[in-house]
């Protein structure tokens, strides 16, 4: 981003995750500007257009490990939050309760900005549902749809939950 050569530090790793195969990990730093990207992709990608669904019932249904691409839309519906893709995405390899937490920091970080009462009582309601959702007391629907095919969800060994794949309608 900085232009200064000799500067960008990059690492690759393989990384083989049970049950579901190898993931490519790719990391970038500048030591100059501090400028990262990191992204990852599995080594034998499905390719089709992916919907991943899991219930998210109680506090262990949290801990599902989860492979996000750069290209993936995460969604909580009921606890009204939309984790878009930007044109600098990033892969992450996360759990559920990992993007509950991140979401609730974001939320957090927009109560902190000067809002209307609509609008903090709003943030309010979100960050109620989130701390519920990281203490396993509300039940919620957890969603990845990826065009590119390239996320998943590990469950965490030993459990029942189900984790619904279906194909993605991509419009356009």
């Amino acid at each position: 981003m900085c232009g200064k050569e000799s500067s960008l530090v990059v690492s690759e790793i393989c990384y083989e995750f049970p049950g579901f195969g190898s993931v490519y990990l790719l990391s970038a730093v500048c030591r100059n500007c501090g400028f990262k990207h990191t992204d990852v992709m599995e080594v034998n990608p499905h390719q089709d257009p992916l919907r991943i669904t899991v219930v998210v019932e109680g506090p262990d249904d949290v801990n599902h490990l989860v492979v996000r691409s750069s290209y993936a839309t995460i969604k909580m519906p009921e606890l009204g939050v939309t984790i878009t893709p930007g044109p600098y995405a990033q892969g992450v390899i996360s759990t559920i309760e990992g993007f509950l937490h991140r979401a609730k920091e974001i939320v957090e970080f927009l109560a902190s900005n000067e809002l209307d009462e609509e609008q903090m009582m709003k943030c309010s309601e979100t960050l109620d549902k989130l701390t519920a959702a990281i203490e396993g007391r509300l039940k919620f629907t957890f969603i990845i749809e990826d065009p590119s095919g390239l996320s998943t969800v590990v469950p965490k060994c030993g459990s029942a939950t189900k984790i619904i794949r279906e194909p993605l309608r991509v419009e356009g």
